[in-house]
């Protein structure tokens, strides 16, 4: 592991909104930001969100209602089964992601399924730290998808998506690494049932298995960025104040 360069950290800081940034401190070191709004902005890529990790849902639902409440206007705060959303047109929205908890930055860098998301900023009391994979820079110069078969509890069609998603952002992916992609939802196969015991052709019963997993995923509260059309979707259950 490494750490994102100085030009870098700067750069992604003074684009955040500044009461992220105070929010992000105010809440040192249990919160992280991480993954696709740094490759976003190291890359040149327009960010679709900011994305934020911690250790508890609660900790991340009171973060995430403290930030709405202090927004003029008063931000909205939508909560799915992966996180807590801030949305407030016409800034971009800030996710707090409660699918998978973490207090540690380098077993959430381990977390994210492709090196070109491996990237970790944190303020730890003192000053601004981060961590990055050693592939991070390699393969977000190469615009490489690599899968790196994190161990992780997720949908198993959520990194299939994503692989479409950095398709059309120019990426691309080799043979092995879309293989692993793939053998991922193929493990989860394994506990369905039969085609034969299904009534139909073995290949009609693979796809209908695999689009139903790949369906499993709300491509809404997908990690790697959230797709904003307007404060008017649906982006989950409103939370309103206690």
């Amino acid at each position: 592991m490494g750490a994102l360069t100085s030009d870098d950290m700067h750069r992604i800081l003074t684009s955040m909104p500044k009461d992220a940034v105070k929010m992000l401190k105010d809440n040192s070191p249990r919160l992280f930001l991480a993954g696709g709004s740094i490759r976003a902005m190291i890359a040149g890529e327009s960010v679709s969100d900011w994305d934020f990790f911690g250790p508890t849902k609660e900790a991340l639902e009171l973060a995430a209602r403290r930030l709405a409440d202090a927004r003029e206007p008063k931000g909205k705060l939508y909560k799915t089964k992966n996180a807590f959303t801030v949305l407030g047109h016409p800034r971009t929205p800030v996710q707090f992601i409660s699918r998978w908890l973490y207090d540690d930055p380098a077993a959430l860098l381990q977390s994210f399924d492709f090196s070109v998301a491996r990237a970790v900023i944190w303020w730890d009391g003192v000053g601004w730290q981060s961590l990055c994979d050693a592939l991070f820079y390699p393969d977000l110069a190469a615009k490489r998808l690599r899968y790196m078969q994190p161990d992780r509890n997720e949908d198993a069609g959520g990194s299939m998506l994503r692989v479409q998603k950095f398709l059309h952002r120019g990426y691309h992916i080799a043979p092995e690494s879309l293989g692993r992609v793939m053998a991922r939802i193929t493990t989860r196969m394994r506990g369905e049932a039969s085609p034969q015991n299904a009534g139909e052709p073995d290949e009609a019963w693979h796809g209908r298995v695999i689009t139903g997993l790949l369906r499993q995923v709300d491509p809404l509260t997908v990690v790697d960025g959230l797709e904003m059309r307007g404060d008017d979707d649906d982006q989950g259950e409103e939370v309103t104040a206690p």
